[in-house]
């Protein structure tokens, strides 16, 4: 499938030897440029490009995204001594500050970016109706979901999921999110119901199930902490290990995740 296509974003632009100086040189004193080397034949361009453009969209006007079809420009490739596919650099005041070969997980590329980039402009925040919102902590689903269907279904889309897992109707939470677009996907909150997908996914009883609850009601850590207890009695029990991967996601901090992640492992080595 052909990489280029109409970028809706002006953060994300296409990039060519005519107009390289004016957007990524020039552009760069103004705002960093991420440049992107790419080709329609290389596999690991495809699996990096959704990660840029995904960071892109979760820090407006942060950044540009400026995107150079190696097959196109050659030349350009050439002159910027490009060697292997894909190449990112970053540029700032007219120049590359860093760059990286290969594909990286979207944590790492902001830790790549993070000591050159302020990357704290605001992501939007789901549209909540709070009316709505006290029918579901007041337990009452059937008329939370009634009054969801009178909204807009983009205003709705993310409280009505959350109803659904509630009243452990997970095929149809399922269904909303599999129907979600491709910039609502990138909103954080698309991750946490994912995770909260995976979560009800997991079938368990006796302690199991009493932890799956007491993570869904919020008490993430305390949760974790309890799994890695039964995984070091049994490392084998599948159901510890998915229960304990859909509960990372939900811990709300990077770092408390990836702590875990390796307390995880080493049971498992």
């Amino acid at each position: 499938m052909e990489q280029v296509m109409d970028n809706p974003n002006p953060n994300i632009i296409d990039v060519t030897a005519e107009n390289f100086m004016a957007e990524v040189i020039e552009k760069s004193k103004q705002i960093p440029v991420l440049l992107d080397f790419w080709a329609d034949w290389c596999e690991p361009c495809k699996n990096l490009t959704p990660l840029l453009h995904g960071i892109i969209e979760k820090h407006p006007g942060a950044l540009v995204l400026a995107k150079v079809n190696t097959d196109q420009e050659q030349m350009l490739a050439q002159q910027m001594g490009i060697q292997s596919l894909p190449t990112v650099a970053l540029l700032k005041d007219g120049q590359i500050v860093d760059n990286f070969m290969g594909v990286k997980p979207e944590s790492e590329i902001l830790s790549w970016l993070a000591p050159h980039v302020e990357l704290n402009a605001e992501t939007p925040e789901p549209q909540v109706d709070h009316n709505i919102q006290a029918l579901i902590d007041a337990g009452q689903y059937e008329a939370a979901l009634t009054a969801l269907v009178a909204l807009p279904a983009e205003q709705a889309v993310w409280q009505t999921i959350e109803v659904h897992l509630l009243m452990d109707n997970v095929d149809a939470a399922q269904k909303m999110f599999d129907g979600l677009t491709e910039e609502q996907l990138n909103m954080p909150q698309a991750d946490e119901l994912k995770s909260k997908l995976q979560l009800a996914a997991v079938k368990g009883e006796g302690d199991l199930a009493e932890i799956k609850q007491q993570i869904a009601r919020g008490e993430v850590e305390p949760g974790v902490l309890a799994l890695l207890d039964l995984l070091q009695k049994d490392r084998s029990d599948a159901d510890v290990r998915q229960l304990l991967i859909a509960s990372f996601g939900l811990l709300g901090d990077p770092k408390l995740a990836a702590q875990y992640r390796r307390r995880m492992g080493s049971l498992l080595n």
